[in-house]
């Protein structure tokens, strides 16, 4: 096997047991803690996921296009103005993301001290695994996520099976806090070892090094953001129209959907984005398209599989299961559905971005955003739990049909010239 496909699945198995080893985690503290702190801890997870992705910008994608093809020290060069650029955005958003974890998650000024710690450690560890894509050089870095991640899990799971005090929020904030400042602090020491950037060829300057760099990954930030809210904002609307306990309650059947993603992301979505942009230099968009629905096809049985399991545990206790823990099958079988409405917009999504066609893919995102969020409050308000969801899954259908009516328009395009 070619090292660098023995590399990428090195990077496609260390991730999958990163994304378990978090899911893990989520998972036991949502369905370990009293009903209403599983809904403080849902939209703690939310908002971090919300501003550590706010703090990257979508740094690396423009990192990647300009450093593709050049010696690592050119890369390590572009990682190493980086950190400046990130820690504007730590200064710039950290206050409103303490803001908005005090207000939305009812929380005291002391955890969310703690969360805000939480929240750049996991911005940081988010860099590793991006960066490690780029460069198999940083691996190791993902390697000590990883390992983070797993020692997280096995303490909240033995906290939550074998302690004699139940799981309490006040808990696993904390150990979620140390958690992410020692791995913070492993990573950075780590990354002053791998390191050899060629030398700054002008000293810095806070237009270029600052706001240069905003502007230069401006669009996919836009991009990123706004499929972040949709696949999110549905956890946002549910903690403001709703009582703690009910937003508790939608995050244990939410936190299922967001594994399945997560292994769709690793195990399809992010592998194969280097093989479609090097296609796209040769091979016609009719041709991407046929490429990037083989793949959706192949990774398509992943919900259907989760929705029996989940089905069959509750018939097997006889309901018991779902009963303890406050599911519902109807509810999650909606949530599966908007997945795999998304992950076949997001493939589609890739057709045009192979094509530099980010503009195009923002702006049916942006519409499909747009009517959604007037649809999720209605339905939410209406509706409740299954109307968040349902609105959720309109929306991604509506994205995948207006992506999909882009991608046949280009194909025509392609075919008539």
């Amino acid at each position: 096997m070619e090292p660098s496909r023995r590399g990428g699945l090195y990077l496609v198995a260390v991730k999958l047991l990163d994304v378990a080893a978090r899911a893990g985690f989520v998972l036991v503290a949502t369905y370990a803690l009293p009903i209403a702190q599983a809904g403080q801890f849902g939209l703690l997870t939310t908002l971090v996921a919300l501003f550590a992705f706010g703090f990257n910008f979508e740094r690396h994608i423009d990192i990647q296009r300009r450093t593709a093809g050049q010696p690592y020290e050119v890369f390590d060069r572009y990682v190493s103005s980086a950190t400046g650029f990130f820690a504007f955005n730590w200064a710039l958003m950290t206050p409103l993301f303490l803001g908005a974890v005090i207000l939305m998650a009812d929380i005291s000024p002391e955890m969310a001290a703690l969360a805000a710690v939480i929240v750049i450690g996991e911005h940081i560890s988010n860099q590793a695994y991006y960066f490690a894509l780029i460069s198999p050089r940083y691996a190791p870095l993902l390697l000590v996520v990883t390992v983070k991640n797993l020692l997280l899990a096995g303490v909240v799971l033995y906290q939550a099976l074998l302690a004699d005090s139940p799981l309490q929020l006040d808990f696993v904030l904390p150990l979620w806090a140390a958690g992410a400042a020692l791995c913070t602090a492993a990573l950075v020491l780590m990354w002053l070892r791998i390191r050899t950037a060629t030398p700054r060829e002008t000293p810095f300057h806070f237009g270029v090094d600052i706001l240069g760099q905003h502007k230069a990954s401006a669009v996919h930030f836009l991009l990123g953001l706004i499929a972040l809210l949709v696949l999110q904002y549905d956890r946002l609307a549910v903690g403001a129209l709703m009582s703690m306990d009910q937003v508790g309650v939608y995050f244990r059947h939410a936190a299922l959907a967001s594994l399945a993603y997560q292994a769709f992301s690793v195990i399809s979505f992010n592998r194969i984005i280097p093989t479609v942009f090097a296609a796209a230099r040769q091979e016609s968009v009719a041709a991407l398209r046929g490429r990037v629905l083989r793949e959706y096809l192949l990774t398509l049985i992943g919900a259907p599989v989760l929705f029996a399991l989940l089905w069959g545990a509750d018939v097997l206790t006889g309901g018991v299961y779902s009963e303890r823990f406050h599911l519902s099958i109807l509810l999650i079988g909606v949530m599966l559905i908007g997945f795999m409405l998304r992950a076949a917009a997001d493939f589609h999504g890739l057709v045009l971005n192979a094509r530099h066609l980010e503009n195009a893919v923002l702006r049916q995102q942006a519409i499909a955003f747009a009517i959604g969020a007037v649809l999720l409050a209605g339905l939410t308000w209406r509706f409740g739990l299954f109307g968040a969801a349902s609105a959720t899954a309109a929306t991604a259908g509506l994205y995948l049909i207006l992506i999909a009516l882009r991608v046949s328009r280009l194909v025509r395009s392609e075919a008539t010239a």
